[in-house]
């Protein structure tokens, strides 16, 4: 089984996720830890994904950050290599398009690397010009 963790600047990760939830169902393999000033971020993120890897046991964890070199990618990053996981890949410049296909396919889909195929995809995919 695959987990997946939104998190971002400010209530981003969770209005996406209700705006998915919406749109697809409630999925419980999805988490969401918000970045603010107030809020002991680094300390919660590790516990976040401490508590994936080690209590839920999930084959694979994967993280939609909104932005690449911003404190929740950063941070989601140092605690990948300083770790040592080899089964967490981190997706930045999450959207709502490729967050309910990535939803979707968690119920028969249990390889971390198609799921990051699927959702690059149908990000890209969903990003045109009328």
């Amino acid at each position: 089984m695959i987990g997946i963790l939104l998190t971002s600047h400010g209530k981003m990760c969770e209005g996406i996720l209700d705006s998915m939830k919406m749109i697809a169902g409630d999925n419980s393999n999805i988490f969401v830890l918000k970045f603010q000033e107030d809020n002991d971020y680094i300390n919660e993120l590790h516990k976040q994904l401490d508590k994936m890897n080690d209590e839920y046991n999930y084959d694979g964890i994967l993280i939609f950050t909104d932005i690449r070199s911003g404190t929740p990618f950063n941070e989601s990053y140092k605690y990948i290599h300083e770790n040592k996981k080899t089964n967490i890949k981190i997706i930045t410049g999450m959207n709502l398009p490729m967050l309910i296909e990535v939803s979707l396919a968690l119920e028969f889909e249990n390889d971390l690397n198609k799921l990051v195929s699927l959702a690059l995809e149908s990000g890209k995919d969903s990003i045109t010009e009328i």
